[in-house]
């Protein structure tokens, strides 16, 4: 009876570790792409703002062109 106490005691901590193990590469791999996400979106937001002042610095250009 001990013995299969034993074995079933292992099986179980076989289970459950494995299954920790999953759930944290899950997450892992989750806050991956959430930073990928994150990044692209201010790497959008500083283009937008490059584009902004570049526009501002063509319209000072052709005003003073016109003077």
């Amino acid at each position: 009876m001990s013995k299969f106490a034993l074995l079933l005691s292992a099986l179980f901590l076989i289970f459950g570790l494995s299954a920790c193990t999953s759930k944290t590469q899950m997450e892992v791999k989750d806050s991956g792409s959430k930073d990928v996400s994150d990044l692209l979106r201010i790497l959008i937001q500083k283009e937008k703002e490059i584009n902004e002042l570049n526009q501002k610095l063509e319209d000072c250009n052709n005003s003073k062109v016109k003077k």
